[in-house]
């Protein structure tokens, strides 16, 4: 017994290592059949109406015998390729059902000029054409099959055929508007963000165009009237003074040109840049809010840039606003601090939220516009979650830009005073 069942899998085993390197299993056509699981269904379910269409053809009709297995075939088989072919699959199965209910003669008064199994195969077969196939087949599709089925099954079929022609359409117009729809969709929201990004970057290059113009423009009143503040200058130094004057002035024209068109209508506003004094102010805002934010500010403004400075307070007014937004009822800790080889270390660090986020939705570029603000500036910027489930951004911003845009000793990490949670404290 154990013999006969090891010589079984053996032979099982040679059978199937013929048939997968057989030619026919290396055809593309044949490979990509039977990689779907889909196809699989559809083959059994061929298999298992064959199974049953050879024994009771004799039943309905009178067929030699040795045509048997060919009639009960195009009765089930073509089902098989329901999903990968239905148009081919289609079309063999109404011909055939117009061909054997034409020349095959029924027996028992058989009311059928088809089997059961050919009516159903052709049902479905229809079903999946309609489905599949182009929407210009379906009246094709529909006048055929209702004819045949007129002839070999009643002709109150057609109206059945009508109907599931007519409930097909109307499925298929629905998943195509709303594939066109979630299309739409997706191509919104894509330009949402990048105009979101865009309008991000425009407002960085017009807050350093406030910052150069300031500068540019202080170079020039102190190149025009250096000769009248201070004594004994010479022709020459005059000259000079008047050189870098007209140079300060044709790069204060040319940044305006360059950057002024960024100004949108009716956003002008002659408010000075923040300073970072003014995060005082931020931080007991914030605090009315109702928020728990503590401030810890070692810098002095006397020894930080213009550029610098605006860059520091709108890295802390966005990490304020989203620690707000999304984690209501944390506590946060704003640290302005001196770093190495003249850096300013900004850390804002937020505790995990006790409440359900507020809901307000952002546009997704708060973390990439301040990250923008730092390298503008040749500083670096790092945020990610804390481990007890809060969230940090730090960032260190050089006091004076550096000349070739890049600050030593960036940071590779957020590392940041821990921040209690309130849950612990009570």
């Amino acid at each position: 017994m154990f013999g006969l069942r090891k010589h079984l899998r053996a032979a099982g085993g040679d059978f199937v290592d013929w048939a997968s390197t057989a030619p026919v299993a290396q055809d593309p056509a044949v490979r990509a059949y039977f990689s779907s699981r889909v196809n699989w269904f559809f083959l059994i379910v061929a298999l298992i109406m064959y199974s049953i269409a050879w024994p009771t053809l004799p039943v309905t009709h009178s067929v030699p015998t040795f045509v048997l297995p060919v009639v009960a075939a195009f009765a089930a088989l073509p089902i098989a390729l329901a999903w990968s072919a239905p148009l081919v699959g289609w079309a063999v199965s109404v011909v055939s059902a117009q061909v054997i209910g034409l020349v095959v003669p029924t027996r028992n008064d058989w009311e059928l000029t088809i089997q059961v199994t050919h009516f159903i195969e052709l049902l479905v077969l229809t079903a999946m054409v309609m489905l599949r196939c182009p929407l210009r087949w379906i009246p094709l599709v529909w006048l055929t099959t209702s004819l045949v089925v007129a002839y070999a099954v009643h002709p109150a079929w057609i109206v059945g055929i009508s109907v599931l022609a007519v409930v097909v359409a109307l499925l298929r117009g629905l998943m195509a508007s709303r594939r066109q729809l979630a299309a739409r969709t997706r191509q919104t929201e894509e330009a949402e963000a990048e105009s979101a990004v865009l309008q991000e970057r425009a407002r960085i290059a017009r807050d350093l165009h406030d910052v150069v113009a300031h500068r540019m423009s202080m170079v020039v009143v102190m190149s025009q009237t250096a000769r009248y503040r201070i004594d004994d200058v010479s022709p020459a130094a005059a000259a000079e003074f008047d050189a870098i004057a007209d140079a300060a002035r044709t790069s204060l024209d040319e940044v305006r040109q360059l950057l002024g068109v960024l100004r949108v209508e009716g956003a002008e506003t002659t408010a000075p840049n923040p300073v970072l004094a003014q995060i005082d102010s931020l931080v007991a805002e914030t605090s009315r809010a109702g928020s728990e934010v503590t401030l810890i500010r070692e810098v002095d403004d006397a020894g930080v840039g213009e550029s610098a400075a605006l860059v520091i307070y709108r890295i802390v007014q966005e990490s304020l606003a989203n620690a707000t937004r999304h984690a209501p009822g944390s506590r946060t800790l704003v640290s302005v601090t001196p770093g190495e080889h003249g850096t300013v270390e900004v850390a804002v660090v937020n505790s995990a939220p006790t409440a359900e986020p507020l809901g307000i939705g952002g546009n997704g570029v708060g973390i990439p516009g301040m990250l923008e603000r730092a390298q503008a500036v040749g500083g670096s910027l790092v945020a990610a979650p804390t481990v007890d489930g809060g969230f940090a951004v730090r960032a260190r911003i050089p006091m004076t830009p550096p000349r070739d845009g890049v600050v030593a000793g960036a940071p590779s990490s957020v590392t940041v005073p821990k921040v209690s949670s309130p849950v612990s404290d009570q």
